[in-house]
């Protein structure tokens, strides 16, 4: 599988929010059909970003919680493939 992601900002009724959307697709795709519009390409899910005062931007403890809400939240995302990705099947 692959897994791409973005940072995009969402202002429609909601404000000024980012967002990490997560995109998934296979591998053994042809190029041609990489394109949208051939659904190749899915979106998975969206990641909040937490929004922080200036002044804690590079407060290490802030940066330990967000690096431990995205990896939380990818093994969440995750988790269905698991047992196909730890135990082989032949």
């Amino acid at each position: 599988i692959i897994i791409g992601s973005d940072k995009t900002t969402v202002s429609v009724a909601m404000g000024q929010n980012n967002y990490w959307p997560v995109y998934l697709s296979i591998g053994n795709i042809h190029n041609n059909v990489q394109q949208a519009h051939w659904n190749a390409i899915k979106l998975l899910a969206f990641l909040a970003i937490p929004k922080v005062a200036k002044k804690y931007t590079d407060d290490p403890m802030f940066w330990h919680f967000k690096k431990q809400l995205f990896h939380t939240v990818m093994t969440r995302i995750f988790s269905t493939l698991k047992d196909g990705m730890t135990v082989p099947q032949l």
